[in-house]
């Protein structure tokens, strides 16, 4: 079942609202634009009308050491879709964004939560997905705009959002059941696509900042950096982010 708003604040919000409820796994929340999309540790997705902006809710039934490598997963479909329908190489920047010409398309944001409804039986998660697809880079705000692109700048053509939405919804639901059966395989293959593989690269995680060079993802999902000083980082959360300059 696909739920559609001209505007809301926020898919995910709304999708956890409708898991609380009991609505069952495969329910989409999509919205034309959104005035308060959330992004990774909190911070707001800019989101103009133009954009594809959905959240799927999920009950994968997987341990919970595997639930956070859901957003690895979704990654590697939205990739896949992309170059599958368009021809377009886009990069997976860990965890969550999609880097296409070296610029962030889309943003990935997967919350698990556990719901007291009680027809529940295991938790479920809720994969949001932000792409900038058929929007200008003048629609999105000044600070930002030289940091991303959209498939119409791309392309210089629009793109039939529908027909996208239901081939990234099913693309991420495949890649989250493949988790089940060979999460190995689905690592392996969104390592090739690894934006920050041996880039400069810096960390910030609270007070403290690494800088170093990337090195891939352990088979839990980490991300390995090897900072200036020679030592290895298995990093869990914080922001990581290419070195301005960095090769």
């Amino acid at each position: 079942m696909i739920i559609t708003y001209d505007q809301i604040d926020s898919t995910n919000r709304v999708a956890k609202e409708l898991a609380a409820e009991g609505r069952p796994a495969g329910t989409v929340v999509h919205a034309v634009s959104q005035s308060a999309g959330k992004g990774q540790y909190g911070r707001c997705f800019n989101s103009p009308a133009g954009g594809l902006y959905f959240s799927l809710l999920l009950e994968p039934d997987l341990p919970l050491e595997i639930l956070p490598l859901t957003t690895l997963a979704a990654g590697l479909a939205c990739r896949n879709v992309l170059h599958q329908a368009f021809n377009l190489v886009p990069f997976i920047k860990w965890p969550n964004d999609l880097y296409l010409g070296g610029k962030k398309v889309a943003g990935i944001l997967c919350e698990h939560i556990c719901t007291p409804h009680p027809s529940d039986t295991a938790a479920k998660v809720i994969i949001g997905v932000g792409l900038n697809a058929n929007n200008r880079i003048g629609d999105f705000d000044g600070d930002i705009q030289p940091l991303v692109t959209t498939l119409f700048e791309h392309m210089r053509k629009t793109v039939d959002l529908d027909a996208l939405l239901g081939h990234l919804t099913q693309a991420i639901s495949g890649q989250v059941m493949r988790l089940r059966q060979d999460r190995e395989s689905v690592l392996a293959e969104w390592q090739q696509y690894d934006f920050l593989l041996h880039r400069r690269v810096v960390h910030v995680c609270e007070e403290r900042v690494l800088h170093g060079v990337g090195q891939g993802i352990t088979s839990q999902g980490l991300y390995r950096l090897r900072d200036d000083h020679g030592a290895e980082h298995e990093l869990i959360g914080g922001q990581l982010r290419p070195q301005p300059g960095g090769a």
